[in-house]
C-alpha cells in the first residue's frame, strides 16, 4: 500500500471554492492510486511535527490546486512554509496549481525557494499557461499545462447534456473581498429583471453581508455548503451567473448552464486557455445577450497534458497492482 501526503488547500480557510477544488483533486488521485493511503495536511497553516512525520513517511506528496504560487515569497506566500521547512516538505508535486494575481517575474529568492522545495524530476501540473510560464521562469523546467482538475471530466459527452436555453431562475455569487458596489448592485438588479427567482450562494463568510449592503432585491439564500450548492444547481431550473470561478465550474459539473464574471486573473487566464464561458465585470450587455441566446458549451481541455502528467505514475501503479495480485 502506497502512502501519499496531500497539501490540502481546503483546510484553515472559509473559502468553499477550495473544497470544490479538493474534491476533484482527491477524485483523480484516488483514480491514479486506487490502493493509496492518503493523509491530508493544511497548506494554509504552518506544518506541525505530525505533518512532517506524515511527509517523511509518504512516498509522494501532492499540492491540491489553487492560486498559491507567487513571484515574491518574502512579501506574500499563501502556502505556509518557513524557510527552515523547505527541505522537510517531502519534495511535493503540484497538481493544477496557479499563480497569485498578475505579477512580475519571480525574484531570485522565490526562485531559489521553489527550486529547493519542489520535486526536481516529476512534472508539476499547472492550472493555466500563465502560471506554467511563471514557474518556468522560476527555474522549474519540469512543468506541464493541464488546466484545473475541476475541469478534467468536462468532456464533450458531459458538455453535450448541458442546457443551452435560458432557465427560469438564476443561481448567483458575489466576491466580498473584491468589492465593486456600484457595478455589483447593478448586476443583482439586472438579474432580478431577467429571472423569476434569484438564489444566492455565499462561498465565503463575508459574501452574504456584502450582498445585504448593496442590494434589496429579493433572493433565496442557499446554505453555505458545497452539497447545498450542488443540490440547487442540479435541479435543472437555474442558470449560474456569478463572480466565483469554481462555483461556475461546479455548475458545469452539475449540468447547469454557466457564465463566470471575471474579477481577477484566475477566470481570465483559464478562459483564455480553455474557452470557459466568462464575461468582464460590468459588461451587462454581454450578460443580457448570453441569457437570451442559446449556445452550447465547447471547452478546450488539455487532454494530452493531463494524460502526460498522470502517466508519470503509471509504472508505479502497475507494479503496485502486480504486488497486490501476488499477495492475494
Amino acid at each position: 500500500m502506497k502512502k501519499i501526503c496531500v497539501f490540502d488547500t481546503s483546510y484553515v480557510t472559509d473559502n468553499l471554492g477550495d473544497q470544490i477544488i479538493m474534491e476533484a483533486v482527491m477524485k483523480h488521485l484516488r483514480q491514479m492510486f486506487p490502493e493509496g493511503f492518503f493523509t491530508g495536511i493544511p497548506s494554509h497553516d504552518y506544518p506541525s511535527k505530525s505533518s512532517f512525520a506524515s511527509l517523511k513517511a509518504s512516498e509522494n506528496a501532492f499540492v491540491g490546486g489553487t492560486n498559491m504560487m507567487s513571484s515574491h515569497w518574502l512579501w506574500y506566500h499563501q502556502w505556509k512554509l518557513r524557510l527552515t521547512d523547505l527541505r522537510k516538505a517531502g519534495s511535493p508535486v503540484l497538481m493544477g496549481v496557479g499563480w497569485h494575481k498578475y505579477q512580475s517575474d519571480p525574484d531570485w529568492v522565490t526562485s531559489t525557494i521553489y527550486q529547493t522545495l519542489l520535486h526536481k524530476t516529476l512534472p508539476h501540473s499547472l492550472r493555466d499557461r500563465y502560471s506554467y510560464e511563471k514557474l518556468k521562469k522560476a527555474g522549474i523546467p519540469n512543468v506541464i499545462y493541464t488546466g484545473c482538475p475541476t475541469m478534467w471530466d468536462l468532456d464533450e459527452n458531459h458538455l453535450s447534456r448541458i442546457a443551452v436555453r435560458k432557465a427560469p431562475n438564476v443561481f448567483f455569487t458575489l466576491t466580498g473581498y473584491l468589492k465593486n458596489p456600484d457595478s455589483d448592485r447593478e448586476f443583482v438588479r439586472r438579474l432580478g429583471e431577467q429571472y423569476d427567482k434569484l438564489f444566492f450562494w455565499p462561498q465565503m463568510y463575508e459574501d452574504l453581508a456584502y450582498l445585504r449592503n448593496i442590494s434589496t432585491t429579493p433572493v433565496t439564500i442557499v446554505e453555505p455548503s458545497v452539497a447545498a450548492a450542488r443540490a440547487t444547481l442540479t435541479n435543472g431550473d437555474v442558470d449560474y451567473i456569478g463572480m466565483r470561478l469554481h462555483c461556475g465550474v461546479l455548475a458545469l459539473q452539475s449540468g447547469t448552464r454557466s457564465l463566470i464574471v471575471e474579477v481577477d486573473n484566475r477566470a481570465t487566464e483559464i478562459a483564455r486557455d480553455t474557452k470557459l464561458p466568462t464575461v468582464k465585470r460590468g459588461d451587462f450587455d454581454f450578460i443580457k445577450e448570453w441569457i437570451s441566446k442559446p449556445a452550447p458549451v465547447r471547452l478546450d481541455i488539455p487532454i494530452d497534458g493531463i494524460k502526460s502528467w498522470k502517466s508519470q505514475f503509471a509504472d508505479t501503479n502497475e507494479t503496485q497492482a502486480r504486488q497486490l495480485q501476488c499477495a492475494s
